[in-house]
């Protein structure tokens, strides 16, 4: 019977100590995945651990903000990253959800492929991402050729149902919630229920009052003369002039615009035009104009041939632009270049929501005297100044201008006010007007 008990407690200390030597301890990440560990270190900002499977094997590493909790075998739980658990609605059948505030990545490698999930941990060597179909990858950094957030890099306005206005870029999102990354606020978890709209930043402005305007849909154009912004891919408008000049353009790229027109019943012209961002707030962009008359002026058909350049300072509501003309014309003398160059300085200022500030100011070489000036008698070529104000009524996909031309020549004849000038522009196309 002594005999017995003594292998009986023998057993029971075997299977004791066989327990401890299995202890484990249980790391919990945010997207409530399991790891099931022998913590090794904790560093102010990661942990570094063993797999249970493997003592001898590699030491591992995780962010701290990929980890909800640890529950040490011992009992003791240390908490982590607790802003990443969201309570939901008490008369849900749910206590708790974990919510993923980590940065989800589209990665495009040099071979083509192409991986898209959440990003774990990057230094200067390599990148690691958990897949959505293959599970967690280590990749050098070398095999990279493209690295983005899956939702794009560009800074999102975000309205909430209740007016409250969010900006920032989106890390993640689902059809329950989006995760967005503010510079002032921290990172944010809104939930898509309270979500009114997102937009870009550059497609709203948020005035004083914190109510959003829609995007200025004539930020490409003054009256006649262009800006330097350029239409996106696949956008276009529609202008007419007096209801007799009519033309339309077209962004084919980002970069690049393509367009046309009719000068009444006179003539037509097509134009292209590149051009892009250098920095915030200062575009430049370049082009040529063809046109050419229908009919014969003065026993010879009129042509005309400008390459421009513009600069533009500001946003698309508020902004100045400076520009210049040189080309050839045909007339009745033979073809030629252009005596001097064309000039122009214009500006927008949007003053409200529906609501802009437009002139557009020419400085042309003008051969003789066609305004009767008494200091241009003798019928040689000099720079006539052309200038307008307009005010612009803005829809959300369209404009309409109404205002003043006028130059010296005119005022000196009593014309203070000047020449009536209306027109309008109507957007088409991949617009976005929300």
């Amino acid at each position: 019977m002594k005999i017995k008990n003594s292998i009986i407690i023998l057993i029971a200390i075997a299977l004791v100590i066989n327990s401890k030597s299995k202890a484990q301890d249980t790391i919990t990440r945010v997207n409530n995945e399991k790891i099931i560990a022998k913590i090794i270190e904790i560093t102010p900002d990661r942990v570094k651990y063993k797999n249970t499977n493997n003592l001898s094997g590699p030491v591992y590493s995780i962010n701290k903000s990929e980890i909800i909790q640890i529950n040490y075998v011992n009992g003791m739980v240390d908490k982590f990253n607790e802003a990443a658990i969201v309570r939901v609605d008490s008369h849900s059948s749910i206590e708790s959800k974990v919510i993923d505030t980590s940065a989800h990545y589209v990665i495009t490698l040099n071979d083509g492929s192409r991986l898209k999930g959440k990003l774990l941990r990057q230094d200067k060597t390599e990148v690691v991402i958990v897949d959505n179909n293959i599970g967690e990858k280590k990749i050098q950094r070398t095999k990279i050729k493209a690295m983005e957030l899956e939702n794009g890099s560009q800074i999102m306005v975000i309205t909430m149902n209740d007016g409250t206005i969010i900006s920032g870029k989106i890390l993640n999102q689902t059809d329950k919630y989006t995760i967005v990354e503010t510079n002032d606020l921290g990172t944010l978890n809104l939930s898509a229920s309270k979500i009114k709209n997102i937009r870009e930043f550059e497609e709203a402005t948020v005035s004083n009052k914190g109510s959003i305007w829609f995007k200025n849909p004539n930020s490409t154009r003054y009256l006649f003369a262009p800006s330097a912004f350029q239409l996106k891919k696949g956008e276009g408008y529609y202008q007419n002039i007096y209801g007799a000049g009519n033309a339309v353009n077209y962004g084919i790229t980002n970069y690049a615009t393509i367009g046309g027109g009719l000068v009444g019943p006179m003539g037509a012209y097509i134009n292209t035009k590149l051009g892009c961002q250098v920095v915030k707030n200062v575009n430049i962009a370049g082009g040529i104009i063809v046109g050419n008359s229908f009919f014969q002026i003065n026993d010879h058909n009129v042509g005309v041939g400008l390459g421009f350049g513009v600069v533009t300072l500001g946003n698309y509501d508020h902004n100045i632009t400076f520009g210049a003309g040189y080309g050839i014309t045909d007339d009745k003398k033979g073809t030629g270049w252009m005596e001097k160059s064309v000039y122009t300085l214009n500006a927008m200022a949007r003053v409200g929501k529906k609501f802009a500030l437009v002139t557009e100011n020419w400085m042309v070489n003008v051969k003789g005297n066609p305004f009767d000036r008494p200091n241009f008698s003798d019928g040689s070529s000099h720079y006539e100044v052309f200038y307008s104000y307009a005010f612009r009524y803005m829809g959300q996909k369209s404009t309409l201008d109404a205002g003043f031309v006028n130059t010296p020549g005119l005022t000196e004849k009593g014309w203070l006010i000047g020449i009536p000038y209306i027109g309008f522009v109507i957007r088409f196309g991949k617009y976005k007007d929300e």
